[in-house]
């Protein structure tokens, strides 16, 4: 995936010292989705199944990674944490050039949002894109960062030789605009599409009734 960038942000691959900003970003979205106690996962869980370990994996594919992941980064001036620096505003501008008068000060990246994806497959169209979580830290929004990740994405996607990208988003989520104008359709009411899920205690049971 080429990188996405302006004057301000980058979307590249994430890394693997990345993972625990991750791992608490995935804590913050679970937060505002008020299900605190969904995530489940550790660092080591998205190692491993990121392919960020590098070993062979015991079913021998390879080790190829169960999911893809991206991180839009911010980058500030060195010393953002004052509070009156771009990095702290609600409203943070596109451009943070230094003004002519003053000298370049060092730059230093702040993760500020996360997206993990995986490939599934459509009998009908064909390798797909699936979109687990995209999340853009609050402080950020309202800025079109939220369009710059989504377009990168999208871009991934076409490189990747995807038909389309699926992802599902919570009934009250006012992000369902932002989709809609992104020219995503809602299938729950065009095509009546419902959304299942075999927790692992369901399957547990149909193992046992299995056995039986």
């Amino acid at each position: 995936m080429a990188t996405a960038k302006d004057s301000a942000m980058i979307v590249r691959r994430t890394q693997r010292d990345d993972l625990p900003e991750v791992i608490a970003m995935i804590q913050e979205l679970a937060d505002f989705e008020k299900m605190p106690d969904g995530p489940q996962l550790t660092v080591d869980d998205l190692i491993r199944d990121g392919g960020f370990d590098g070993r062979q994996s015991v079913d021998g594919d390879g080790g190829a990674p169960v999911f893809h992941s991206f991180v839009l980064e911010a980058t500030a001036p060195a010393d953002a944490d004052d509070p009156d620096g771009p990095a702290n505003q609600e409203q943070l501008q596109t451009s943070m050039r230094c003004p002519a008068s003053k000298p370049a000060r060092p730059l230093t990246r702040k993760l500020i949002g996360y997206a993990i994806c995986y490939y599934s497959y459509s009998t009908w169209q064909g390798k797909s894109l699936a979109l687990e979580d995209i999340y853009i830290r609050p402080a950020y929004r309202c800025n079109g960062y939220g369009e710059l990740f989504f377009r990168a994405l999208a871009k991934h996607a076409k490189e990747s030789r995807c038909s389309r990208v699926d992802f599902h988003v919570l009934n009250w989520n006012p992000a369902t605009k932002f989709y809609r104008r992104m020219g995503a359709l809602d299938l729950t009411e065009t095509e009546s599409w419902h959304f299942y899920r075999l927790q692992k205690d369901a399957i547990d049971r149909l193992l046992e009734d299995d056995r039986q």
